[in-house]
């Protein structure tokens, strides 16, 4: 008989009880399974107000967590072939711990609790419960780890808890010989009921059968109850497969079941609470937040990227994202290379074509999908896809932009795109902070990058065509001469707006926007008595020193000012990409402000990115990843918009020069010099993904000028009699 048994053993079953006999010998007190699984069933029991009961079945896989060796964000389970990670994966994120590609699990664990408890002997295994990621999604309301000590019992259990807003809380506890804890209720899960009470946990070691319990109670009552009850099943390679099938997308299911339980408990109408701000949103638990603080999440030098979006709209607005994007991608010269599937793009087989490597699909096509004008430029954040030449594959993209996406879907597109939040308008409040948070990151960071005169905007090279007034290239500027430096082309782009300002011995010059200084000083060079307003206190800093040092302090008076408040009379105004900051329902008091202050007979000569009419008219209301990362409250104009609001001005436009490609190689020579120095920037306390921030915004802004969508102009204003 035992024979026969022998004979009839499943191969698979064997290799998994060999690797559970080399995790044991490995650990030698505590036997760990590699990975096990747990057919569970689920109880909620609510008392108050009414008495509401809910079970539901489902799954546990209880995993070794050192054996969980995070790949590009995600482990798969281990022993279980390749072929099961799309079925059966684990998301570090998913439980709120922070992992390194290469890194285990385990170690992220111990961090954890060694962070609130150092005196916690966690030296031993480490085991995981949850359901993990099906499909790409995963949602798990509760998960326990249990952290064993040397001697191989149980020292620490973390309850993980998420709610249906996206938050997620550690619940660190010290269970007793019978698994046993209790812990203050920390964190809102659900709007019947507040952040009040104690929970009674009771967690012990999972064996043959788990089975977990959390209690809540509150001023001697239990008024909510929750447990997970389930059996071990055995393990083979066809097991992932198999639940897939019996209980397909249960993560998904599972975030369903809960949100219908909440419309039938809403639909009794019982009392609602308020959810905090705390407990929505990143999937941050409230520890984390305290231990990297503002200066971390929000400060200059850190830009913290929001948490995959979860839940049933995510999951399928990820779906849809996915097969649209191949779509956009098949047309194409590009080719598009996913982690562990086959390359796509209509230059799937053009070893020249622009690449793009999306190491997690479905973290990328639900960031975009969720938020298409934010999420694509969070997703390079992130890490979820990387391209060795960015601006030539943002480019291809930029071209097409207006066709991409069908036309049906671009009118749905409208109602599911943010707006601008109001604290970012152009208004004297909101222009300070909007120019501070982009300005005043760090002198030192910009001087990495930009050229000796530290201008930080298109400059112009004689090599390059220009085009007047919307006519065809001039060819007498297409210089077939050697490349310049950036450094002149910046003092030539600088030189023909003083000239085209009519700049000179004795003139009255403002400027808008001060810069670092460069253009006052050429200003003053050339004799004039310059007035500048900025609203950086960085660079008006800087600027002033410059002066100084040049020894045109007596004919420079550089201020802190927004332009609403300039007084005086001046021969010419000048004024270098700084109408973007101005926003499009505050261009018409722009030009009043200057008209007003304007000499009779006086020019204007201004820099400004501009975009085609009918793309300012179908974005205007957008809130997009530049907006939200680097210009807030940046709108660009287009020319047809900056006439309306001279209407009513003595001001009229008489010279319009483009050069757009000018920018695109101002840009590609800036992100060159960025990237040789991405060490200097690092010392500068710059994290990775503030660096990977710049990095697309670099890319991001030069594919929009090789493509046409942008342009930039020098516009040419005098003020009639």
């Amino acid at each position: 008989m035992d024979t026969m048994r022998t004979q009839n053993r499943n191969p698979a079953t064997d290799r998994l009880e060999a690797a559970e006999r080399q995790q044991a010998i490995a650990h030698q007190e505590a036997p760990v399974p590699p990975v096990r699984l747990y057919v569970t069933e689920i109880r909620h029991l609510r008392r108050t107000p009414q008495r509401v009961e809910v079970r539901a079945r489902s799954y546990w896989w209880l995993v070794d967590a050192d054996a969980l060796q995070v790949q590009r964000g995600a482990a798969a389970l281990p022993t279980l072939p390749r072929w099961t990670r799309p079925l059966a994966a684990i998301h570090p994120g998913d439980l709120g711990l922070e992992v390194a590609d290469g890194g285990p699990v385990g170690d992220a664990v111990r961090r954890r609790v060694r962070a609130d408890s150092p005196a916690t002997d966690v030296d031993g295994p480490v085991l995981i419960a949850c359901t993990g990621r099906v499909a790409g999604y995963g949602f798990d309301p509760l998960a326990v780890v249990w952290c064993h000590g040397g001697a191989g019992t149980v020292t620490a259990a973390l309850a993980i808890v998420r709610n249906t807003y996206g938050g997620l809380h550690h619940y660190l506890v010290h269970p007793d010989a019978g698994g046993r804890a209790t812990a203050e209720k920390e964190f809102f899960v659900s709007p019947f009921h507040d952040v009040s009470g104690t929970y009674r946990l009771s967690v012990p070691s999972p064996d043959e059968e788990v089975h977990v319990g959390i209690t809540l109670e509150r001023s001697g009552a239990q008024p909510f109850a929750a447990s997970v009850r389930g059996r071990r099943r055995e393990v083979t390679t066809t097991t992932p497969l198999a639940l897939a099938l019996r209980r397909p997308l249960e993560p998904l299911a599972t975030s369903a079941r809960i949100r219908m339980h909440g419309i039938r408990l809403w639909a009794r109408r019982l009392p609602l609470h308020q959810v905090p701000e705390r407990d929505r949103g990143h999937a941050q638990n409230r520890r984390q937040q305290k231990d990297r603080g503002d200066e971390q999440t929000r400060g200059p030098r850190r830009r913290g990227v929001p948490e995959v979006p979860r839940g049933p709209r995510a999951a399928l607005l990820g779906l849809g994202t996915r097969a649209l994007f191949r779509l956009a991608a098949d047309r194409l010269p590009v080719r598009i290379e996913p982690a562990g599937g086959r390359p796509f793009g209509g230059g799937r087989d053009d070893p020249a074509a622009p690449r793009m490597l999306l190491h997690r699909p479905t973290d990328f096509a639900v960031r975009t999908g969720t938020n298409a004008s934010i999420g694509f430029g969070e997703s390079f954040m992130a890490g979820d896809w990387s391209s060795p030449e960015p601006a030539e594959l943002l480019t291809e993209f930029a071209r097409e932009l207006p066709s991409l996406i069908p036309r049906p879907l671009q009118a749905l597109r409208r109602l599911h795109l943010p707006g601008q939040p109001r604290s970012e308008r152009g208004t004297v409040e909101g222009a300070a902070e909007n120019i501070s948070a982009h300005y005043d990151l760090s002198d030192d960071l910009f001087a990495l990058f930009l050229d000796e005169t530290m201008t930080y905007s298109a400059a112009l090279f004689p090599d390059l065509p220009r085009r007047r007034g919307g006519l065809p290239e001039d060819r007498d500027d297409r210089s077939t001469g050697g490349q310049i430096s950036l450094a002149d082309a910046q003092r030539a782009k600088i030189d023909a707006l003083l000239d085209a300002a009519g700049v000179g011995p004795g003139s009255r010059v403002l400027e808008i926007g001060t810069g670092w200084g460069e253009l006052c000083l050429r200003a003053a060079a050339r004799g004039a008595h310059v007035r500048s307003v900025t609203l950086s206190i960085e660079q008006c800093s800087t600027a002033t020193r410059r002066v100084a040092e040049a020894g045109y302090a007596d004919r420079m008076q550089i201020d802190v000012c927004d332009y609403r408040h300039v007084t005086g009379t001046y021969d010419a105004v000048v004024s270098v990409e700084m109408i973007e900051a101005v926003g499009l329902e505050h261009l018409a008091e722009y030009f009043r402000t200057i008209d007003s202050v304007l000499a009779p007979g006086g020019r204007v000569a201004l820099q400004s990115i501009l975009m085609d009419e009918h793309r300012v008219q179908t974005t205007r209301r957008n809130y997009t990843w530049v907006h939200k990362y680097v210009f807030p409250g940046g709108r660009i104009p287009s020319v047809e918009s900056i006439d309306r609001a001279l209407a009513g001005t003595r001001l009229q436009r008489t010279q319009t020069t483009e050069f757009g490609l000018h920018y695109a190689r101002t840009l590609r020579q800036w992100r060159d010099r960025f990237e040789t120095r991405h060490h200097d920037v690092e010392a500068l306390g710059f994290d990775d993904t503030f660096r990977r921030l710049w990095r697309f915004y670099l890319a991001y802004s030069e594919a929009g000028f090789r493509s046409g969508y942008l342009d930039v102009a020098h516009l040419t204003l005098e003020a009639t009699q």
